[in-house]
């Protein structure tokens, strides 16, 4: 089972200034971000292989096995080198939705 999470959340010059502090609210809706980026960019690059013969350098039996690890890593490195500006659009929708969201006030004891 392939893993579609970055390992580490990728700092870099698309990453916003609050979601570089370790453990905050920001870097949390950052990483989920870039996650979907991440995601999106996978099924991207494995549409791009599906018209692929077997005369290829990737095509035929012995890569399809392989193939699925090849567009992970592509999706990952294109995610950590600031991706494709999709992570910055959810980011953004993500924090304006948990500031819009009503405050929980614990309930007292």
């Amino acid at each position: 089972m392939r893993s579609l999470t970055p390992e580490v959340t990728a700092v870099n010059a698309a990453t916003p200034q609050a979601a570089r502090v370790t453990g905050s609210r920001e870097q949390r809706a950052w990483s989920q971000a870039q996650n979907f980026e991440q995601v999106f960019l996978n099924t991207m690059f494995s549409q791009m292989f599906t018209g692929i013969g077997t005369e290829s350098p990737l095509g035929g039996k012995q890569s399809e096995a392989w193939r699925g690890m090849l567009v992970d890593e592509y999706a990952k490195s294109v995610t950590g080198q600031g991706g494709v500006g999709l992570a910055n659009h959810v980011y953004r929708e993500l924090i304006g939705a948990q500031e819009a969201a009503p405050r929980r006030v614990p309930a007292r004891s």
